[in-house]
């Protein structure tokens, strides 16, 4: 097994400067794997029972600190993000834009329309259940007008309701 490589001279300093300053509690929990090793030189064991994350963890926090600096510690990304999304929302928005336009103007929205739009942005089939997310997620809703039956009498039901015992 190789010796272990020790962290700079500055590290204790800088650790207890970044911890006052630290955001979430993931982020004190890296800076404090750092901060332990670089003041008491505890084993990864320890630090990993001390803060609660395991001894792998604890392993890849000491090696990317030692290659990185402190920027792998301060400068980490957001963990949210869009990484499945078909369309930039700028073509998602355009593309509800013009069908808003239609839809304002009277004329009928069909989802297999857009589903066909949406299709010829992408460059390749898209199931039916993302066109409707994404329709949905933009508020929009299935309006249909309420069934009929084709065989019946309006000039009957008004009867019906002129005669009717219930009132």
């Amino acid at each position: 097994m190789r010796p272990r490589q020790a962290f700079p001279a500055d590290t204790v300093e800088q650790m207890q400067r970044l911890l006052k300053k630290v955001g979430t509690v993931a982020d004190q929990r890296r800076i404090q794997a750092v901060l332990m090793r670089a003041s008491d030189d505890l084993p990864p064991q320890r630090i990993a029972a001390l803060t609660g994350l395991s001894v792998a963890s604890v392993r890849i926090i000491h090696s990317r600190f030692l290659r990185e600096g402190v920027a792998f510690l301060t400068d980490r990304p957001g963990r949210g993000g869009r990484r499945r999304t078909l369309l930039q929302p700028e073509q998602v928005e355009r593309l509800l834009a013009k069908h808003t336009a239609a839809a304002s103007a009277g004329q009928i929205v069909e989802a297999g329309t857009f589903k066909r739009e949406y299709e010829a942005l992408v460059g390749h089939k898209v199931a039916a259940s993302s066109v409707y997310r994404l329709l949905a997620k933009a508020g929009w809703r299935k309006i249909v007008p309420r069934p009929s039956h084709p065989k019946q009498n309006p000039a009957a039901q008004a009867d019906f309701k002129k005669t009717s015992r219930k009132r």
